[in-house]
């Protein structure tokens, strides 16, 4: 007998693990493109941005601006905008949009956060009500006229939740903690960029 097979032998209590499932894999991949559209790996950007602060090149600074989705180029463009105006503001604009950023990035990773608990304690649930409905229906029958492989078949029926909600729990966990782990990335080349910003941002004299 296959897992899927076996899986489908838990009835109506598996239903809210099955939902688990399907929503925390929607969130994963959801949250995946939105990193690979953001393309948070590549950091060329801001050589490109640097160079152009250091020799004061505005079009190319542009240029560099525009060549990625990368968020921080957000961050870096309100800065800018903000040191020509406000220079002693630059760094707290940063560091607000950048904020802004992070927020939209970890948008629903609490949503897997709860799955990958939820989701063992809903197994664990379906087992003991499925525990109670077999023994209720042994109530009265008297230990002799007990069925043993009807017993031992409701036991592993019962149990067969507690094994779902691990199997969901499990991989969400690890896809909470891969998403968690480039957000916190995230947050490092953010600060990075904004200090790299202010050191390289020409000073107007008074």
């Amino acid at each position: 007998m296959s897992l899927f097979e076996l899986l489908s032998q838990g009835g109506w209590s598996m239903y809210p693990i099955y939902l688990c499932s399907v929503v925390a894999l929607a969130v994963f991949v959801k949250k995946l493109l939105e990193i690979r559209a953001a393309r948070l790996w590549d950091m060329g950007w801001l050589e490109a941005v640097v160079g152009a602060l250091g020799r004061n090149q505005s079009e190319q600074l542009a240029t560099a601006l525009k060549s990625s989705p990368h968020p921080g180029t957000r961050v870096v463009a309100a800065m800018l905008a903000t040191l020509s105006r406000r220079p002693d503001r630059a760094e707290a604009e940063g560091r607000r949009v950048g904020s802004l950023e992070l927020q939209q990035l970890e948008k629903n990773l609490a949503l897997l956060s709860f799955i990958a608990q939820a989701a063992p304690l809903l197994g664990l649930l379906g087992t003991v009500l499925g525990m109670v409905d077999l023994f209720l229906g042994l109530q009265g029958t008297g230990m002799a006229n007990v069925d043993v492989s009807t017993l031992s078949s409701g036991i592993w029926k019962a149990l067969l939740t507690t094994a779902a909600g691990l199997l969901v729990a499990v991989p969400t966990l690890a896809g909470y903690s891969y998403l968690t782990s480039r957000t916190d990335h995230l947050r490092l080349q953010l600060a990075n960029a904004i200090q790299r910003v202010l050191t390289e941002a020409p000073v107007e004299d008074a």
